[in-house]
């Protein structure tokens, strides 16, 4: 008689499942896609934040760490005009009230950071200008005109 007998299909199925199991998660990892994500989210927050400063006049600090990001604006003061000087401490929030703020996915390399802003007119008002990188991606942004670009 040709052929396999049963116990030998069972052995060569579970070999196969033990090698899957082991080599599966290596072949559909999720690193590249959580590193274009969080670049893409950071990219929007840039723009929000820009959009913001050019909306309200006040020049809006947007700082970028391997922890997170977050923007932040000077208190205004009487009359709804911005501060002059002084500390960023005044969050800035998104259109739903949420804070301009996020954090990174765990397996997302945040290589460079820094502190960027944003000006009333929709440039940078800070020197130098960082770039970001979140692993293989890099986010600039235009000194003068406040535009993102990456990924």
């Amino acid at each position: 008689m040709r052929g396999f007998t049963l116990i030998e299909l069972i052995a060569c199925i579970a070999i196969i499942a033990v090698l899957a199991a082991l080599a599966g998660p290596r072949f559909v990892g999720t690193q590249p896609f959580d590193q274009r994500g969080y670049a893409d989210e950071l990219a929007a927050a840039l723009r929000y934040a820009d959009d913001v400063a050019v909306a309200t006049g006040c020049n809006v600090s947007f700082t970028v760490t391997a922890a997170g990001y977050s923007a932040r604006q000077q208190p205004t003061g009487a009359g709804n005009t911005c501060a002059a000087a002084g500390p960023y401490t005044q969050q800035v929030v998104r259109a739903d009230g949420t804070a301009l703020s996020g954090t990174p996915p765990a397996d997302a390399n945040v290589a460079a950071g820094g502190t960027i802003v944003f000006g009333a007119a929709g440039g940078i008002v800070s020197a130098p200008v960082p770039s970001f990188s979140i692993g293989p991606f890099t986010l600039t942004v235009d000194a003068s005109s406040g535009f993102v670009t990456g990924p």
